[in-house]
């Protein structure tokens, strides 16, 4: 197996006019131009939603609302249906540079795009620019093709909480994508929800934040060896069967590390509750989407009797002690009150910045298919 080290190593808000970027290669033109989309006004029930952690409390909202005003902004295509990937690529990149990295917005989609396939994505997301990535996380998702992944492989009656990618590493990524394949049915659920964590904080009880600043979060990793199961083994997750290729990543991130006698890997490492970015302090963790409380209710999971470090991961406060229950549902009621969501159309291609923008899915009927990519921070 290839060793697993070598593959890791402000618009103005909608005026009256539209921005329009124009890529010309090769003798194809392709114009994005800026949108307003009329978001469905359906009310989108999330209050007592089944599987949706913590939606019983009386602080949740009841519904989830629709997309505010540049949030995301929206570029759809006026131009050459036939443009390749490659040119895709030189007018989103024009977008992405100026919305995501000089303005500081939070996300951009693209609509109408000639893409309609992970390879395609793929192309696309090669020719950004921007430093592309291999995933090596605890999510539930399998690669389709160079930096590309299903975007989850979790079962369709869960709700994946609002999270940002890969939080609770020190290696997250800067920016995330998502491609529409196939679209969830109007009214069957899927909807794609995000937040901006710049929503977030004020909103938090000062106490609560004030604890988490002075702590930090530990974050504990239970990854059982290649046997079946509900989760991913740490051969899946890395890549690879050698115990010292994996040891060398831990390492290398400073993530602390034991092997149990039946060959499992237990991690774990502590990170601030809060980061600095751009100036910028933000809330930027998983104290509630990697705590045990989130599994416990998971389908596959619910009926399990285990003690809590047997599940796949779980988080404390970075002196090891729990992190209070009322604690989490504030988080949680929090972050779904800012929380916006639309089903996504067959072609639209999410583009967020990880930093300012937890994603989330919810549940669904019928089809529903997204591809998923990722990219770092430049040096």
């Amino acid at each position: 197996m290839q060793a697993f080290a070598s593959r890791c190593k402000h618009l103005p808000k909608l005026l009256r006019f539209r921005q329009i970027y124009t890529s010309q290669q090769l003798g194809s033109v392709l114009n994005l131009a800026e949108t307003k989309v009329p978001w469905s006004a359906q009310a989108v029930p999330i209050r007592g939603r089944p599987l949706l952690v913590g939606s019983d409390s009386p602080k949740f909202p009841e519904f989830l609302a629709p997309p505010r005003e540049g949030f995301p902004f929206v570029y759809e295509s006026t131009g050459d249906v036939n443009a390749t990937p490659e040119e895709c690529a030189t007018s989103m990149s024009k977008i992405i540079n100026e919305l995501l990295r000089k303005r500081d917005e939070g996300g951009v989609l693209f609509r109408g795009l000639p893409i309609s396939t992970s390879e395609e994505f793929s192309r696309v997301v090669q020719n950004l620019g921007l430093k592309v990535s291999l995933y090596v996380g605890n999510a539930i998702r399998h690669q389709t093709n160079d930096f590309v992944y299903s975007a989850s492989d979790q079962p369709p009656e869960w709700c994946i909480e609002a999270h940002n990618e890969l939080a609770y590493t020190n290696y997250f990524p800067e920016k995330v994508m998502f491609l529409c394949l196939e679209p969830p049915r109007p009214g069957a659920g899927g909807e794609s929800v995000i937040t901006d964590v710049r929503d977030i904080l004020p909103r938090l009880d000062g106490d609560v934040v004030e604890k988490f600043r002075r702590l930090g979060i530990m974050y504990t990793h239970y990854v059982p060896t290649q046997t079946p199961g509900g989760y991913n083994s740490w051969q899946y997750m890395f890549q690879t069967d050698d115990p010292k290729e994996v040891e060398e990543h831990l390492t290398t991130n400073n993530i602390n590390f034991r092997w149990e006698d039946n060959g499992a890997l237990l991690r774990w490492i502590t990170l601030p509750a809060l980061r600095m970015y751009r100036g910028t302090e933000l809330w930027f963790n998983s104290a509630h989407f990697n705590n045990v409380s989130y599994l416990k209710l998971h389908p596959y999971w619910c009926d399990k009797d285990l003690p809590d470090h047997l599940y796949p991961y779980n988080t404390y406060y970075g002196d090891g002690s729990d992190i209070e229950p009322e604690v989490l549902q504030h988080i949680r009621d929090v972050i779904w009150q800012v929380a916006v969501g639309f089903q996504m159309q067959k072609g639209d291609l999410l583009v967020l910045n990880n930093m300012y923008c937890q994603h989330a899915r919810l549940s669904f009927t019928g089809p529903r298919k997204l591809a998923f990519a990722m990219t770092m921070q430049d040096d």
